[in-house]
């Protein structure tokens, strides 16, 4: 397990008791998870994470309902200033808005203390007007893209992405592997060795609990090792993607896991810039908790 503080770079607080995320309940049954539809707080969040020190969060929007992420964004806002560490808000945007809109939406977010960015988890497509219109925003805004895309369209946001040299990019969940078959392998991994190669990106390690039947080393080793080789520890960072990640398995077992391949192959420093560092300069978090 980590011996320093971390940052997580992904999870997803939420409060079910709002009418935001409509189709939560049926994934979480789907899944064999009820609990998962039940409210994800952060004292929820501390439980899970055990003896874990974490030192900052950043949560990711993870709402449904049309716009609810605008009622999100206060409500986190209104949680992280209670919190005992800094909390950083990656929001989203409904990319089907006419662009006012779309421009009004990301501005009301922004005006949350702990607003950083925006991912669209569907719907956002690129070399189109919403996307110009998302991608220039957050350039001239200096906020943070967290990308979500799958391998068969790595390549279009790459070229699209390249129209804006100065656009703050993270991937996330490892660019989305679709999953274990070879020929899904093969595709993965040519996307995440070319946006490695061509890119400035930064990407998450998080995810892997939505393709992965277990959080077991034999089970995430392909994965994180091929990751950390093409990208290095200066670009990657952590993400628990809780409570999603726990269909495969606990907090506890993912950080196991994941710090074995740390403690394997990364310095001191490296461990310092993989599980802290890296996101917390991304998403800006200001001084960490000493917890």
């Amino acid at each position: 397990m980590p011996t320093i503080p971390i940052v997580d770079g992904h999870l997803h607080l939420w409060d079910t008791s709002h009418d935001w995320y409509p189709k939560l309940a049926a994934f979480a049954v789907q899944l064999g998870k009820p609990e998962l539809a039940q409210p994800f707080l952060l004292a929820d969040y501390e439980r899970a994470a055990g003896e874990t020190r974490v030192a900052g969060l950043v949560h990711v929007s993870a709402t449904t309902a049309p716009h609810a992420y605008l009622a999100e964004t206060r409500w986190v806002s209104d949680l992280a200033a209670r919190a005992d560490r800094p909390v950083a808000l990656i929001g989203t945007v409904d990319p089907t808005l006419p662009t006012g809109d779309l421009v009004d939406h990301l501005e009301q977010q922004s005006r949350s203390p702990q607003f950083r960015g925006v991912r669209v988890y569907r719907g956002l497509v690129p070399n189109t007007p919403a996307a110009d219109t998302v991608a220039a925003w957050l350039r001239d805004h200096d906020a943070v893209f967290d990308l979500v895309t799958s391998p068969a369209d790595t390549t279009d946001w790459i070229d699209f992405l390249a129209g804006y040299p100065t656009l703050r990019v993270v991937l996330e969940h490892l660019g989305l592997p679709g999953g274990f078959d070879q020929d899904q392998r093969n595709a993965w991994q040519k996307s995440l060795t070319l946006a490695a190669k061509e890119t400035d990106w930064r990407c998450k390690v998080s995810g892997l609990g939505m393709i992965c039947p277990d959080l077991s080393w034999d089970s995430l080793a392909f994965w994180l090792e091929t990751t950390a080789d093409l990208w290095g520890w200066r670009r990657l960072l952590f993400g628990s993607n809780m409570p999603v990640d726990t269909r495969a398995g606990s907090f506890t077992e993912l950080l196991a896991t994941v710090d074995r391949m740390v403690a394997a192959d990364a310095t001191e420093q490296e461990a310092e810039f993989f599980y802290a560092d890296n996101a917390a300069e991304t998403y800006r978090l200001g001084p960490l908790s000493a917890r």
